[in-house]
């Protein structure tokens, strides 16, 4: 049986949920029919793996050598211990790879890669001293740590507000605030936005789960987690709105295919803004994605659902492609 390592933090005292009940745990249950076995955990040593393989009955520990390595490990709070997995991978592949990731966790570096690629994006300033004037142009902007994540931290500001030059990012340290110049919402809206998740398939081209929108009257950080409405892309925007997006996601993907860093990139979370117009705006990517297609297959699962476990089995499949042609 084939062996995939999924690295993730295990708490002795803190046991997992039921596989059945888990995300990951129900891919795994799927996979062990198809002789893939997954493998969780974080203790890596020159290869081998000490950890939990989900069954149809709960948990099995077991030690193993697997091919290749998913990497959902919360390496920012934990970045001691992520370091010392990674040293201990022996080779073997992982994804997404760690290059990939690292640069779609810094916003501002991210952005001006992608914008040497030919990629326009709303404009953003990393200097401080240059925000106020910044505001002034621009009317308002988005104040964001640079490593954050979940948006935590983010503001929308205008001339005259506060401008901190560090802001708490997802682990509550201080990061450094970068300013993005912000997208005109639509009529009656404080904020529209649409997440795509895309990830490879074994052959290497791109796949394309169903859009997420996510809307809010309120908050203009339009998070779910703070009241943000979230919806099909397919039902909210007309086709000619759909097609500029489409075509934006597929101007992203060629970019990242030619980025300079290693970028065999697994999956990837493209978040972009839709101005007045409905006019897609790219504002950053997501290395470490957690789509919405799951709040989706909540609300519709006969619509959703079957996308939303093809969601989780595409990453893994691809991975075991990977591991069996390098071994």
């Amino acid at each position: 049986m084939n062996v995939l390592g999924v690295l993730v933090p295990i708490e002795p005292s803190a046991p997992l949920e039921e596989p059945g009940t888990w995300p990951l745990g129900q891919a795994g249950l799927l996979l062990a029919a198809e002789g893939v076995e997954l493998l969780m955990g974080d203790r890596v040593d020159r290869g081998w793996m000490q950890g939990l393989v989900p069954t149809s009955t709960g948990w099995r520990s077991a030690r193993a050598r697997p091919i290749a390595f998913y990497d959902r490990y919360p390496s920012q709070g934990r970045a001691e211990p992520f370091r010392l997995v990674l040293d201990n991978l022996d080779g073997r592949p992982l994804g997404n790879p760690w290059p990939f990731t690292r640069l779609c966790r810094d916003k501002l570096h991210c952005q001006r890669t992608l914008e040497e690629l030919g990629l326009v994006m709303p404009a953003v300033e990393d200097r401080p001293e240059r925000f106020a004037r910044r505001l002034r142009e621009w009317g308002h902007g988005f104040l964001k740590p640079r490593y954050g994540s979940l948006g935590a931290g983010v503001r929308l500001v205008g001339p005259g507000d506060p401008l901190p030059t560090q802001l708490p990012g997802a682990q509550g340290s201080l990061e450094p605030a970068i300013l993005q110049q912000a997208v005109p919402p639509p009529a009656g809206l404080a904020g529209r936005c649409v997440r795509v998740l895309a990830q490879r398939a074994p052959d290497g081209s791109w796949v394309q789960a169903p859009g997420a929108l996510r809307q809010s009257q309120l908050d203009p950080v339009v998070n779910a987690e703070r009241g943000a409405r979230v919806l099909a892309v397919q039902d909210a925007l007309a086709p000619p709105a759909l097609a500029r997006l489409q075509q934006r996601v597929d101007d992203t993907l060629a970019a990242i295919d030619r980025l300079p860093v290693d970028h065999r990139a697994l999956e990837v979370g493209i978040d972009l803004v839709l101005d007045d117009h409905d006019a897609p705006h790219l504002i950053e990517l997501n290395g470490r994605p957690r789509g919405r297609l799951e709040r989706l297959a909540q609300d519709s699962p006969d619509r959703f659902q079957d996308a939303r476990m093809q969601t989780l089995l595409r990453p893994l499949r691809t991975l075991l492609a990977w591991g069996l042609a390098a071994s």
